[in-house]
Order: C-alpha cells, then sequence, then structure tokens
C-alpha cells in the first residue's frame, strides 16, 4: 500500500505542476482587482472625507499615502489567502451555516459571544498563558487605539477646531461640528493623549513579549527574526518615537521636534507597509475564523467514518468528505488511504518500517 501511495502522490504532483500556473493567474487577478478597488476607495473616502483636501493636513500626507498602499497589499493578500482550496472551503462552508434560517437567531447570539471571546478579549490566547494573553491584548488594542486615532486625522475626516466661545475646543467630523469641551477637562485628557496610552500599552506587549522570547526555551526553539521578532521591533519604534514626539513639546520645548516627526513618520509607514507581509497580518485573518466555530460545532453532533483498518470511528463524515474535495481540488488524490486513521497510518509506518529492516517489504 506505502508503494502504491508513493506513485500516486508522483503522479498527483505532476499534475499539479501543470494546472497550477493556471490557476495562480486567476486568483492573481482576481485579488489585485480587489486591492486596487480598496485602495481606490481608500483614496476617495481621503478626498471627500477632507472635503476635497480642503481640510487635508499635508504634514500628515505620508501617513495618508502609506494607508492607500497598505489597504491595496492587504485586500490583496487577503484575497489570495482566502481562495486557497482549504481556506475557501472553511470560511465559505462556516458562514454558511450561519445563515441558516432555521438557527440564525442561535447564530447571531453566539456570533457575538465569539466576537467579544476572540476579538475583544482574545480568550483563545488566555488558554496557552496569561503572560501570553496579557501581551496579546496589550499589543492588539494599543494598536487599535492608535489606529482609530490616527487614520481620521490623517486622512482630514477629524479637526479639533476653536468654539464660539473661544475658549473650548470643538470636534469637527467631515466638516460638521459634532461637540465642544473645555481643554482642561477629562475628555481633553483623554483626546490628547489618547496615542500616549496606546504607545504605553504598545510597550508594555512588546516588553512581555520579549522577555518570553529571550528566557523561555520553547518560544527560542520556534521563533525567527522575520516572523517574530521584526514585529516587535517595529511596534517598539513607533511606540518609542511618538513618546518621544511629546516628551519633545512638554518637557523641551520643541526640541528637535521636526526631526522627531519626521522619525516618527518613517517607522509608521514602514508598519503599515510591513503589515500585509508579516505576522502581524494574523489580525486580519483572525475574523475569517468565526465562521470555523460553526463548522466545527456541525461536524461534532454530525455523522462519523470509520477507519478501513480498525473500524473504529475516527472523525466527522462532513470534515472527511470535504477534505477528499479539497485534496482532489489541488490534485493530491491518496484513494482508499484517505479512509484510514491516523493511528492506524502511523501503524503502517512502522510495519513498513520494520520490514524494510529485515529485508521483506510488508504490505497492509
Amino acid at each position: 500500500m506505502v508503494q502504491r501511495v508513493q506513485d500516486r502522490l508522483r503522479r498527483n504532483l505532476a499534475k499539479r505542476e501543470g494546472g497550477k500556473r493556471k490557476v495562480n493567474r486567476k486568483h492573481t487577478l482576481i485579488a489585485f482587482t480587489g486591492g486596487t478597488i480598496a485602495a481606490v476607495l481608500v483614496a476617495l473616502g481621503i478626498y471627500f472625507g477632507s472635503g476635497k483636501l480642503d481640510r487635508f493636513d499635508r504634514p500628515l500626507a505620508a501617513y495618508a499615502a502609506a494607508t492607500i498602499f497598505a489597504a491595496f497589499a492587504i485586500f490583496y493578500r487577503y484575497l489570495m489567502w482566502i481562495q486557497r482550496p482549504q481556506t475557501w472551503l472553511y470560511f465559505r462552508s462556516g458562514w454558511r451555516l450561519f445563515a441558516r434560517p432555521r438557527s440564525l437567531v442561535r447564530n447571531l447570539g453566539k456570533f457575538a459571544i465569539l466576537l467579544w471571546n476572540t476579538i475583544v478579549a482574545q480568550k483563545f490566547i488566555e488558554r496557552r498563558s496569561r503572560s501570553r494573553w496579557l501581551a496579546h491584548l496589550c499589543l492588539a488594542w494599543g494598536c487599535l487605539i492608535a489606529f482609530a486615532i490616527t487614520f481620521p486625522l490623517s486622512w482630514g475626516w477629524v479637526q479639533f477646531g476653536i468654539a464660539p466661545n473661544g475658549s473650548d475646543y470643538v470636534v469637527e467630523f467631515m466638516g460638521m461640528k459634532q461637540f465642544s469641551f473645555p481643554p482642561d477637562s477629562i475628555l481633553a485628557f483623554l483626546f490628547f493623549n489618547g496615542l500616549n496610552f496606546s504607545a504605553v500599552f504598545v510597550l508594555i506587549g512588546v516588553g512581555i513579549a520579549m522577555h518570553r522570547r529571550l528566557f523561555q526555551a520553547g518560544a527560542q526553539a520556534v521563533q525567527s527574526l522575520a516572523n517574530d521578532l521584526i514585529p516587535l521591533f517595529l511596534l517598539f519604534a513607533v511606540s518609542v518615537t511618538g513618546l518621544m514626539l511629546t516628551a519633545s513639546y512638554r518637557m523641551m520645548e520643541g526640541s528637535n521636534f521636526a526631526f522627531l516627526s519626521l522619525l516618527h513618520a518613517f517607522t509608521v509607514v514602514i508598519l503599515l507597509l510591513y503589515m500585509p507581509f508579516g505576522k502581524l497580518f494574523h489580525v486580519i485573518q483572525r475574523t475569517a475564523h468565526l465562521g470555523v466555530a460553526y463548522y466545527k460545532e456541525e461536524a461534532a453532533g454530525g455523522a462519523q467514518v470509520n477507519c478501513l483498518r480498525s473500524g473504529l470511528p475516527y472523525e466527522s463524515k462532513m470534515h472527511h468528505d470535504d477534505l477528499v474535495v479539497v485534496m482532489k481540488q489541488v490534485d493530491m488524490d491518496f484513494g482508499p488511504h484517505q479512509d484510514i486513521s491516523p493511528v492506524e497510518k502511523r501503524k503502517l509506518i512502522s510495519l513498513n518500517q520494520a520490514a524494510a529492516i529485515e529485508g521483506t517489504p510488508y504490505v497492509g
């Protein structure tokens, strides 16, 4: 059986290479189109949201340009990832199960819980380690707060003007006055120090993450410079240079503020352009994982498939059948071997290895 599987694998690989180029061209075209549309929408949002650039802050143009390029890259990579056969099957099946009319109301309630546990509280990390959970929580919410403040300001959507009384600040959104607040109020303190708070959160998260990667052997064994250390260095650089701007105009009478603002802008632009290509992209991918919970729930409560060798159930029939379909889509077909449980497959490997050592091939 092992020899037949090896022969089948070689044939599958040859077929896969033949159809790979055609599939990739189609997927690339879809992803490129989606990324272009996203970039154009962001650019149009900046243009019209800032009153045809009348309210656009020119010194923040680098941030705005970086968000346009980042929008293209994020959507391009997301669409390339979502079109992978296995990813698309999970994505499509999960949300199809979610939208079933007979269980839609219950699924909406479950979706709210999933959104809280997975995105807001990130409890899936807490099950691994409390320190990792705290690091992820600080990094995630520090970045989200910073983006929520920086993007509307750099796009010209939000401005702070002077109220009619001449002393209060007034918040304007897309040229429309929203509300005013005194300069010595708690609201003013939160508004004008929001980016400082976010930088502190990020630095706490970076500190915890770096401590783990420096002193835990398990983390050191699997970490890499590109996937684990560079994202932390970038987040650290953005946070520190941002706090240096505050220190410059509050503690050093604006000394070197122009250089620091340029340095901070450079680190932010690099971070935005790096996001679609590094480990930070998993933040975008996490949203698609919500639908997987419905798939797993449906599979757990459905029929099971039995192993050809042992006759024992080993996985859900829905997952087994979907796996067979996906394998064929990527030109990988193992035939009856896919109907054998992982435990029995390991037994077959061991039996064949032992027989090969003795010089008599084992077939089973």
